[in-house]
């Protein structure tokens, strides 16, 4: 292309430009701001401090994750980005801290089940005054598991868990195993549970409008995954599929999809 053609092509996409409107994002939930989650989340305090150690693809080019909802609702929370957080000065500020009661929410064979198990050191601790604070690893759970197998501080944290009564509502992703949650859900379960057991008091269950304001953000991407008029509708693939209409990729090796204890 010579030095007149490139100078009309530019003069071109500068007109074309001038059309173009700049779409606002909100950076509290990260949504356009003509689509904000903000007003239907109702902020909340907790006992528990929520630690969200974010993974970097999570945080700069994931639109479908949960954190930044979390982190909106929940008053007692903060996020931390990185993938080995082995040297990281603020989280083992926190690891270290006499009055923190530190843990990892990940599941495994040696991870404190409160749906299931005694959570009466958990209690003690508590009530001694020391604070319960539950670190969540918000990533893919290939990316989860190479932030617990890198981060030699968090992978030494005791481990807690819960026993999910139901499978994952995001419809619109596809999780690995029946187990998986999302960072959302899995902090609503955990509060639940948590509130039930003793550990936290929540008896106006506070925790359940994360799932309301989950619902109607999943509601908003189904209805944009149907619409054959959107720029992403799956053309190729004959549209939006069902969950249960879905195939599973094969898992490489049978490896597992978590980090055994």
């Amino acid at each position: 292309m010579d030095k007149s053609a490139y100078l009309a092509r530019k003069q071109s996409l500068d007109r074309e430009s001038l059309h173009y409107k700049r779409e606002n994002t909100c950076y509290t939930c990260f949504w356009l701001e003509e689509l904000c989650l903000c007003p239907l989340i109702e902020p909340f305090a907790t006992d528990t401090r929520f630690v969200i150690l974010m993974h970097p693809k999570e945080a700069k080019t994931e639109k479908l994750g949960t954190g930044r909802i979390c982190r909106a609702a929940l008053l007692n929370s903060e996020i931390i980005v990185g993938i080995d957080f082995t040297k990281d000065p603020k989280v083992n500020a926190i690891i270290e801290a006499p009055q923190n009661h530190c843990l990892v929410l990940y599941p495994g064979e040696n991870s404190l089940n409160i749906s299931t198990q005694d959570v009466s050191p958990l209690t003690q601790s508590k009530n001694s005054g020391r604070k319960l604070v539950v670190f969540l690893i918000d990533g893919t759970w290939t990316c989860a598991k190479k932030m617990m197998t890198q981060s030699r501080n968090i992978r030494g944290l005791p481990r807690v868990s819960f026993s999910a009564s139901h499978e994952s509502i995001f419809e619109i992703k596809q999780q690995p195993a029946v187990y998986c949650l999302s960072t959302l859900e899995s902090i609503h379960f955990f509060l639940t549970e948590a509130d039930r057991v003793g550990l936290e008091s929540l008896p106006a269950k506070p925790q359940d409008n994360l799932i309301r304001v989950f619902k109607f953000m999943i509601d908003f991407m189904l209805k944009c995954a149907r619409d054959p008029d959107k720029k992403g509708y799956r053309r190729s693939t004959g549209g939006y599929t069902s969950k249960t209409s879905r195939k599973l990729r094969k898992k490489s090796g049978g490896r597992s999809i978590i980090l055994l204890d």
